[in-house]
Protein backbone atom coordinates (compact mmCIF):
# COMPACT_ATOMS: atom_id res chain seq x y z
CA UNK A 1 0.00 0.00 0.00
CA UNK A 2 2.80 2.41 0.89
CA UNK A 3 4.67 1.61 -2.34
CA UNK A 4 1.49 2.01 -4.40
CA UNK A 5 0.88 5.43 -2.88
CA UNK A 6 4.41 6.54 -3.76
CA UNK A 7 4.07 5.28 -7.35
CA UNK A 8 0.72 7.04 -7.68
CA UNK A 9 2.12 10.39 -6.63
CA UNK A 10 5.27 9.84 -8.71
CA UNK A 11 3.07 9.11 -11.72
CA UNK A 12 1.17 12.34 -11.19
CA UNK A 13 4.54 14.12 -10.88
CA UNK A 14 5.67 12.75 -14.24
CA UNK A 15 2.38 13.43 -15.98
CA UNK A 16 2.24 17.04 -14.82
CA UNK A 17 5.85 17.54 -15.90
CA UNK A 18 5.05 16.28 -19.41
CA UNK A 19 2.01 18.51 -19.83
CA UNK A 20 3.95 21.69 -19.04
CA UNK A 21 2.47 25.04 -20.15
CA UNK A 22 5.53 26.93 -18.86
CA UNK A 23 6.46 28.50 -22.21
CA UNK A 24 9.88 30.06 -22.15
CA UNK A 25 12.67 29.43 -19.67
CA UNK A 26 12.74 30.82 -16.15
CA UNK A 27 15.83 31.70 -14.15
CA UNK A 28 15.90 32.97 -10.57
CA UNK A 29 15.50 31.88 -6.98
CA UNK A 30 12.92 31.31 -4.22
CA UNK A 31 13.08 31.08 -0.43
CA UNK A 32 10.36 30.17 2.06
CA UNK A 33 9.42 29.58 5.67
CA UNK A 34 7.28 26.44 5.77
CA UNK A 35 4.80 25.26 8.37
CA UNK A 36 2.34 22.40 8.26
CA UNK A 37 1.13 18.96 9.33
CA UNK A 38 2.64 15.52 8.63
CA UNK A 39 0.25 12.55 8.94
CA UNK A 40 2.81 10.19 10.47
CA UNK A 41 1.19 7.12 12.10
CA UNK A 42 2.47 6.16 15.57
CA UNK A 43 0.32 3.07 16.14
CA UNK A 44 3.21 0.59 15.74
CA UNK A 45 5.41 2.64 18.06
CA UNK A 46 2.61 2.93 20.64
CA UNK A 47 2.10 -0.83 20.53
CA UNK A 48 5.77 -1.36 21.45
CA UNK A 49 5.64 0.80 24.59
CA UNK A 50 4.83 -0.81 27.97
CA UNK A 51 1.23 -0.48 29.18
CA UNK A 52 2.23 2.14 31.76
CA UNK A 53 3.38 4.62 29.12
CA UNK A 54 1.22 7.26 27.42
CA UNK A 55 0.11 6.90 23.82
CA UNK A 56 1.43 9.27 21.15
CA UNK A 57 -1.62 10.75 19.44
CA UNK A 58 -0.66 14.02 17.72
CA UNK A 59 0.21 14.51 14.09
CA UNK A 60 3.50 16.43 14.22
CA UNK A 61 3.48 20.10 13.32
CA UNK A 62 6.50 20.95 11.20
CA UNK A 63 8.43 24.20 10.77
CA UNK A 64 11.14 24.50 8.15
CA UNK A 65 13.17 26.74 5.89
CA UNK A 66 13.66 26.09 2.18
CA UNK A 67 15.63 27.66 -0.66
CA UNK A 68 15.66 26.90 -4.38
CA UNK A 69 17.51 28.07 -7.46
CA UNK A 70 15.78 28.00 -10.85
CA UNK A 71 17.81 27.44 -14.02
CA UNK A 72 15.98 27.01 -17.33
CA UNK A 73 12.82 25.96 -15.46
CA UNK A 74 14.68 23.31 -13.43
CA UNK A 75 14.37 23.74 -9.66
CA UNK A 76 17.30 22.71 -7.44
CA UNK A 77 17.60 23.27 -3.69
CA UNK A 78 16.69 21.88 -0.32
CA UNK A 79 15.04 22.32 3.04
CA UNK A 80 15.62 21.61 6.69
CA UNK A 81 13.06 21.54 9.46
CA UNK A 82 11.91 20.50 12.92
CA UNK A 83 9.06 18.21 13.95
CA UNK A 84 7.01 19.25 16.98
CA UNK A 85 4.90 16.28 18.12
CA UNK A 86 4.44 17.32 21.76
CA UNK A 87 4.55 15.80 25.24
CA UNK A 88 2.35 12.97 26.50
CA UNK A 89 1.80 11.87 30.10
CA UNK A 90 0.20 8.96 31.92
CA UNK A 91 0.36 8.73 35.69
CA UNK A 92 4.04 9.50 36.45
CA UNK A 93 5.47 8.65 33.00
CA UNK A 94 6.10 11.21 30.25
CA UNK A 95 7.17 10.93 26.61
CA UNK A 96 8.44 13.99 24.72
CA UNK A 97 8.56 13.52 20.96
CA UNK A 98 10.43 15.78 18.55
CA UNK A 99 12.73 15.51 15.57
CA UNK A 100 14.38 17.10 12.58
CA UNK A 101 14.81 16.42 8.89
CA UNK A 102 16.61 17.59 5.77
CA UNK A 103 15.97 17.11 2.05
CA UNK A 104 17.75 17.76 -1.24
CA UNK A 105 15.18 18.52 -3.94
CA UNK A 106 14.95 18.74 -7.70
CA UNK A 107 11.93 19.84 -9.69
CA UNK A 108 10.61 21.66 -12.71
CA UNK A 109 8.40 24.73 -13.17
CA UNK A 110 5.32 23.50 -15.06
CA UNK A 111 3.24 26.67 -14.83
CA UNK A 112 4.05 30.38 -14.78
CA UNK A 113 1.41 33.04 -15.41
CA UNK A 114 0.50 36.41 -13.85
CA UNK A 115 2.34 35.84 -10.57
CA UNK A 116 1.57 32.12 -10.25
CA UNK A 117 4.27 29.42 -10.14
CA UNK A 118 3.64 25.68 -9.92
CA UNK A 119 6.44 23.13 -9.63
CA UNK A 120 6.54 19.44 -8.64
CA UNK A 121 9.51 18.28 -6.54
CA UNK A 122 11.29 14.99 -5.96
CA UNK A 123 13.32 14.97 -2.73
CA UNK A 124 15.64 12.62 -0.86
CA UNK A 125 17.01 13.10 2.64
CA UNK A 126 17.04 12.06 6.25
CA UNK A 127 14.51 12.10 9.10
CA UNK A 128 15.43 11.74 12.78
CA UNK A 129 12.78 11.40 15.47
CA UNK A 130 13.71 11.65 19.14
CA UNK A 131 11.64 10.14 21.93
CA UNK A 132 12.66 11.34 25.40
CA UNK A 133 11.22 8.97 28.03
CA UNK A 134 11.27 10.12 31.65
CA UNK A 135 9.23 10.56 34.79
CA UNK A 136 6.77 13.42 34.85
CA UNK A 137 8.22 16.62 36.30
CA UNK A 138 7.48 17.07 40.00
CA UNK A 139 8.98 18.80 43.02
CA UNK A 140 11.57 16.79 44.95
CA UNK A 141 14.31 17.38 47.48
CA UNK A 142 17.97 17.45 46.41
CA UNK A 143 18.65 14.43 48.62
CA UNK A 144 15.88 12.36 47.00
CA UNK A 145 16.98 13.21 43.47
CA UNK A 146 20.65 12.41 44.07
CA UNK A 147 19.90 9.37 46.22
CA UNK A 148 17.42 7.82 43.79
CA UNK A 149 18.09 9.29 40.32
CA UNK A 150 15.16 9.38 37.94
CA UNK A 151 15.36 6.94 35.05
CA UNK A 152 15.40 8.74 31.72
CA UNK A 153 16.72 8.11 28.22
CA UNK A 154 16.43 9.43 24.67
CA UNK A 155 15.66 7.02 21.84
CA UNK A 156 16.31 8.04 18.25
CA UNK A 157 15.06 6.64 14.96
CA UNK A 158 17.21 7.75 12.02
CA UNK A 159 15.73 6.96 8.60
CA UNK A 160 16.47 7.65 4.93
CA UNK A 161 13.51 9.35 3.29
CA UNK A 162 12.06 10.13 -0.13
CA UNK A 163 9.14 12.41 -0.94
CA UNK A 164 7.23 13.66 -3.94
CA UNK A 165 5.26 16.88 -3.78
CA UNK A 166 3.74 19.72 -5.75
CA UNK A 167 4.13 23.37 -4.70
CA UNK A 168 2.17 26.35 -5.92
CA UNK A 169 2.90 29.98 -5.01
CA UNK A 170 1.42 33.37 -5.83
CA UNK A 171 3.14 36.75 -5.76
CA UNK A 172 1.13 38.85 -3.32
CA UNK A 173 3.20 42.01 -3.66
CA UNK A 174 5.73 42.86 -6.34
CA UNK A 175 5.91 42.19 -10.06
CA UNK A 176 3.42 39.78 -11.64
CA UNK A 177 4.47 40.44 -15.22
CA UNK A 178 5.16 37.60 -17.66
CA UNK A 179 8.74 38.77 -18.15
CA UNK A 180 9.64 39.29 -14.48
CA UNK A 181 7.82 37.78 -11.50
CA UNK A 182 9.04 38.53 -7.99
CA UNK A 183 8.30 39.86 -4.54
CA UNK A 184 6.40 38.60 -1.49
CA UNK A 185 4.96 35.13 -2.15
CA UNK A 186 2.41 32.88 -0.46
CA UNK A 187 1.61 29.28 -1.35
CA UNK A 188 1.17 25.63 -0.41
CA UNK A 189 3.10 22.40 -0.86
CA UNK A 190 1.49 18.97 -0.55
CA UNK A 191 2.75 15.46 -1.13
CA UNK A 192 3.74 12.09 0.28
CA UNK A 193 6.91 10.97 2.08
CA UNK A 194 8.17 7.47 2.83
CA UNK A 195 11.19 5.57 4.14
CA UNK A 196 13.27 4.06 1.36
CA UNK A 197 15.54 2.47 3.97
CA UNK A 198 14.48 1.13 7.35
CA UNK A 199 15.31 3.44 10.24
CA UNK A 200 18.02 2.63 12.79
CA UNK A 201 17.23 2.86 16.51
CA UNK A 202 19.78 4.19 19.00
CA UNK A 203 19.69 5.42 22.60
CA UNK A 204 21.98 7.31 24.97
CA UNK A 205 24.22 4.29 25.48
CA UNK A 206 24.49 2.92 21.93
CA UNK A 207 22.53 0.95 19.35
CA UNK A 208 19.19 -0.77 19.91
CA UNK A 209 19.11 -4.22 18.29
CA UNK A 210 15.37 -4.99 18.50
CA UNK A 211 13.70 -1.62 17.95
CA UNK A 212 10.06 -1.56 16.77
CA UNK A 213 9.19 -1.36 13.08
CA UNK A 214 8.46 2.34 12.65
CA UNK A 215 8.26 4.62 9.64
CA UNK A 216 7.63 8.30 9.02
CA UNK A 217 5.46 7.55 5.99
CA UNK A 218 2.49 9.79 5.35
CA UNK A 219 0.92 12.65 3.46
CA UNK A 220 1.72 16.24 4.36
CA UNK A 221 0.65 19.79 3.58
CA UNK A 222 2.61 22.95 4.31
CA UNK A 223 2.01 26.68 4.07
CA UNK A 224 4.78 28.62 2.28
CA UNK A 225 5.61 32.22 3.14
CA UNK A 226 8.59 33.95 1.54
CA UNK A 227 9.59 35.33 -1.80
CA UNK A 228 12.06 35.60 -4.59
CA UNK A 229 12.06 36.33 -8.26
CA UNK A 230 12.28 34.75 -11.70
CA UNK A 231 13.06 36.17 -15.13
CA UNK A 232 11.54 34.68 -18.26
CA UNK A 233 13.85 34.41 -21.28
Amino acid sequence: MKTKSLFLVAGIFGLVSLVSPAYGQLTGGLGFFKGGIHTIQYSELNGSLPSGYPQISNKPFVTAGAGYGIIKNFVIGGEGGTLHAGSFTKENQQVDLSGDYGYFSVGYVVYHHKGYLIYPLLSIGNNTQEMYIHQKAENASFENVTGEPFQATTLKNDAKMMKVSVAGVYTLKGSRAEKITGGLMLGFEAGYQMNYKKGVWTYDGGDITDGPDFSSNGFFIQLLIGGGGVVKK
